[in-house]
C-alpha cells in the first residue's frame, strides 16, 4: 500500500514537471487558428521565404507604420501600402531588391476587406485570429490571441494578414491582441 501512495506521489510530480517543461520549450498547440468570420488567411498560396518579407513592407522599412492596425478595402490602398518602391531607399539596399518588382497575390475588393493586426511574442509562438461583427455598433472586432511558450528573448511577429467579407459602408474595425 505504501509503494502505491509513493508511485502516485511521483506521478503528480512528473506529470507538473513534464507540464511546465512543455510550457518552458514549446505549446501544447503550436498550429494557428483562425474563428468567427474569417475567409482565408493572406496571403492564401505558399510563398518562398526569400518573398515572405515582400507581404511585410512597412513592417521592415517602417515600423511605427508597419505595426499599427491596417484595414484595406480598395486596390488603391493594397498598392500604396505594398509597393515597395513606397519604402525602398536604394542607398541601403542592392539594386537586386527581391520584392521591387515581385506581384503579390491580388484580391478581390469588391467581395473582401484586407486586416491587419499585429502580434508579437517570445521563443515559440501561435495565433489565434477571430473577426466577429458587431451589427448593433457597427463594426468588425479583430483579436488576436497570442499564444507562447519559452523563456528566451526571441522576437516572433505577424501581421495576422486575413481576408474578411467586404467591411459594409460605415462600419469601422476594432483591433485587440490578447
Amino acid at each position: 500500500m505504501k509503494g502505491n501512495r509513493s508511485w502516485s506521489g511521483a506521478s503528480w510530480f512528473l506529470i507538473g514537471f513534464l507540464a511546465i517543461l512543455e510550457g518552458c520549450i514549446g505549446l501544447l498547440d503550436p498550429n494557428d487558428h483562425n474563428k468567427g468570420i474569417i475567409s482565408a488567411v493572406y496571403p492564401q498560396t505558399v510563398i518562398p521565404s526569400d518573398k515572405w518579407s515582400c507581404y511585410e513592407p512597412a513592417l521592415i522599412f517602417n515600423p511605427k507604420i508597419g505595426q499599427a492596425n491596417i484595414v484595406i478595402d480598395n486596390d488603391s490602398s493594397f498598392h500604396g501600402y505594398f509597393d515597395y518602391k513606397n519604402y525602398y531607399d536604394s542607398t541601403r539596399f542592392s539594386g537586386n531588391f527581391p520584392c521591387i518588382n515581385y506581384q503579390l497575390e491580388p484580391i478581390d475588393f469588391s467581395k473582401y476587406t484586407l486586416l491587419g493586426n499585429y502580434a508579437a511574442g517570445g521563443c515559440n509562438v501561435a495565433f489565434t485570429r477571430i473577426v466577429e461583427p458587431d451589427d448593433r455598433a457597427k463594426k468588425y472586432i479583430y483579436t488576436v490571441d497570442v499564444r507562447e511558450a519559452g523563456a528566451c528573448k526571441k522576437l516572433e511577429y505577424s501581421m495576422n494578414w486575413i481576408l474578411v467579407p467586404k467591411l459594409p459602408v460605415g462600419y469601422t474595425v476594432e483591433f485587440l491582441v490578447k
